[in-house]
């Protein structure tokens, strides 16, 4: 596995087989089973609830040193996803320290642990704890079409209005695609972002691009509605602005349909399709098992992507388009890609629907592991909340697609 890979925008599911300690009779147990594989742990229940400081406890017992640069650069990436920006520094430079021979033979690690400069390091450091104010009241948000009424984009994606502490207001496609929220560089200024300067991040998409360019910056406050984020690590690029997944999971129960997003909603009765919410590092999904013309796979429930149903399984083909990125407005020529259409059968839980899907070949889409093997994914987009909408609570474990 490629250290720098865990950083992408790519989704990339990650699964490690490893090893069990030895306990068979009359063989001494490790009172801290230093060889049990830490990847495998994290994906447990246990891993998956567990806490920063927990992390690093069990990284600290890897004592195989590639391993536990492994383990580390997957601490380094959890940090991100917590926006736990006050604690980066201090780690990153431990683990720079301590691997650095490691760090410099291996390319991809050397751009990692190059991506903050020293003044990134001591804004990191000074920034205070992230925090998340959710409202305790029901809450009803408007959903736009487009990213704003003066402006009519080639694709319509759920727009929902955010504000900053200095008051100045924004459009961010919800996106529940995107593992980590975007900001574009114009909305940051706005906003009265820190911009660390001196930072450089590059993020691939599965829509097939790569070698984008980011940067990192901290926002004194973000509202959806009346629940507020407050100092929270974003990546800054030229691209549209995306509240991913990463915040969308911390504002509590929310019912999405297509015209609101509601917060604090009445518990539905129904679970018509149950969603898994799973996180690897920075990689996070909310995924439907579910059948493509009787083909195995996950469905992952992508608001970013504006087709009905987007599969990396090519089927019985109706006809070949031309059509712009998904997800990447407003449209330019350069962006555009061929795409085919297919038809064929989606099952879900309890649904089974005749469909029109579309194929991209060359995309990225990310393979799930599927009984024991990785099978190729299919993406629920924004299209399917004409007939879909999602009841998620992640903290309580219960997240839904139901029929409408």
């Amino acid at each position: 596995m490629k250290p720098l890979t865990l950083f992408l925008f790519v989704w990339v599911a990650i699964f490690s087989p490893g090893t069990l300690a030895d306990t068979r009779l009359n063989k001494p147990v490790p009172l801290y089973e230093p060889e049990q594989d830490f990847n495998q742990w994290l994906a447990s229940d246990q891993g998956q609830k567990a806490s920063l400081t927990q992390m690093r406890e069990r990284c600290d017992r890897v004592l195989d040193a590639a391993k536990n640069l492994d383990c580390s650069v997957t601490v380094i990436a959890r940090m991100f996803e917590l926006k736990a920006a006050n604690q980066l520094p201090d780690y990153y430079l431990a683990i720079k320290r301590k691997h650095a021979p490691a760090i410099e033979a291996d390319q991809e690690l050397n751009m990692l642990f190059s991506m903050f400069g020293e003044q990134s390091l001591s804004t990191l450091g000074t920034t205070g704890d992230f925090t998340v104010k959710k409202t305790s009241q029901r809450e009803v948000l408007r959903i736009h079409p487009y990213a704003s009424d003066y402006f009519i984009a080639g694709e319509q994606l759920p727009f929902i209005d955010v504000a900053a502490a200095n008051g100045h207001s924004a459009r961010f496609v919800l996106d529940t695609g995107a593992p980590q929220t975007r900001v574009n560089v114009d909305t940051a200024r706005q906003m009265g972002i820190k911009l660390l300067t001196d930072s450089h991040y590059a993020y691939s998409t599965f829509y097939g691009e790569g070698n984008l360019s980011a940067r990192l910056g901290i926002l004194d406050s973000l509202k959806v509605g009346t629940s507020e984020f407050r100092n929270v690590l974003v990546f800054v690029s030229d691209r549209d602005n995306l509240l991913g997944l990463d915040l969308i999971s911390k504002l509590g129960r929310l019912k999405l349909t297509r015209k609101t997003l509601e917060l604090n909603p009445t518990l539905s009765p129904r679970c018509d399709s149950p969603i898994n919410y799973s996180r690897n590092d920075l990689n996070q999904r909310l995924a439907i098992a579910a059948n493509l013309d009787n083909r195995a796979t996950q469905a992952i429930v992508d608001t970013g992507n504006v087709d009905y149903l987007t599969s990396a399984m090519p089927g019985e083909q109706i006809n070949v388009v031309q059509a712009m990125t998904p997800g990447n407005s407003p449209p330019e020529t350069s962006d555009r890609h061929r795409y085919q259409r297919f038809k064929g059968v989606l099952n879900l839980p309890g649904q089974s629907l005749p469909i029109t899907y579309k194929y991209y070949p060359g995309f990225t889409i990310p393979p799930s592991w599927v009984q024991g093997r990785y099978v190729p994914s299919v993406l629920l987009g924004w299209r399917a909340f004409d007939d879909f909408e999602l009841n998620l609570d992640i903290e309580a474990g219960r997240s839904c697609f139901n029929k409408v």
